[in-house]
């Protein structure tokens, strides 16, 4: 009954949000992506801040400690339950340059996050057609190694809507790497984010419990050089396990 009563608000803050702050994205980025920037990270505050009060959930993030390096590039690898392990990664990171491999039919339709997405140094790519993707990926991985930037991946390829972790698929990852050859691999594991959506927001469950940890960072040298994606994904599959258990 408590989830049905909190729905209503839950989705139209949600989704106010959203609409609320498009207009002051675009308005920062005329002025430069750095000031479009600080408008999105207070808008992943907004929903993270929105999850945790309206949705009723206990969120916690756990950030890398020591903070990433900033000589260097950094390819950050996740698994992914929900379209708000973005918003609260986001946050996390606020203090660096963050963009992301997304699929194209997001660059239309939603607000604030379609702009970001188009605007702001991520890569829309077409899932049905990987060849063309992989020099879109490349591109990116490039712009991200030259300015020591942070690119992130959720090798799943898809939402996990059941809390189970798919395999990895390996193009993407391989040709990030590949494209930064500097960079240091950050592990992600997110847990608790697919609750959210269980019944497609109908209705909001209350008392999720999400966890979003960012776990010991990886040189990719010390990888076996064609195990690299495995033995990450060995990583995350330990650190959610370990979250579940504790």
């Amino acid at each position: 009954m408590g989830g049905w009563l909190i729905t209503p608000f839950f989705i139209v803050f949600f989704y106010l949000i959203l609409l609320g702050f498009h207009l002051p994205i675009v308005v920062a980025n005329l002025f430069g992506k750095r000031p479009a920037k600080h408008a999105l990270d207070y808008m992943n505050l907004s929903i993270t801040t929105l999850i945790r009060t309206v949705g009723c959930a206990s969120v916690r993030l756990i950030p890398p400690n020591p903070p990433l390096p900033t000589d260097r590039s950094i390819l950050l690898v996740a698994n992914h339950q929900s379209m708000y392990d973005i918003p609260m990664m986001m946050w996390m990171l606020r203090s660096r340059e963050v963009g992301f491999i997304s699929k194209r039919e997001l660059a239309r339709g939603i607000p604030s996050i379609s702009y970001s997405l188009r605007n702001l140094d991520s890569v829309l790519i077409d899932r049905k057609e990987p060849r063309q993707a992989i020099p879109a990926i490349e591109a990116f991985g490039r712009l991200k190694e030259e300015r020591k930037q942070i690119a992130c991946i959720f090798p799943e390829g898809t939402r996990a809507r059941d809390g189970q972790m798919k395999p990895f698929k390996g193009s993407g990852f391989d040709t990030l790497l590949n494209s930064m050859p500097s960079a240091l691999i950050q592990p992600v594991v997110i847990d608790g984010n697919w609750e959210l959506l269980r019944y497609k927001l109908l209705p909001v469950p209350i008392g999720v419990k999400i966890t979003v940890k960012f776990l010991e960072p990886v040189e990719p040298r010390d990888l076996p050089a064609d195990a690299r994606l495995a033995s990450i994904e060995a990583v995350i599959r330990k650190g959610l396990q370990e979250l579940r258990d504790s």
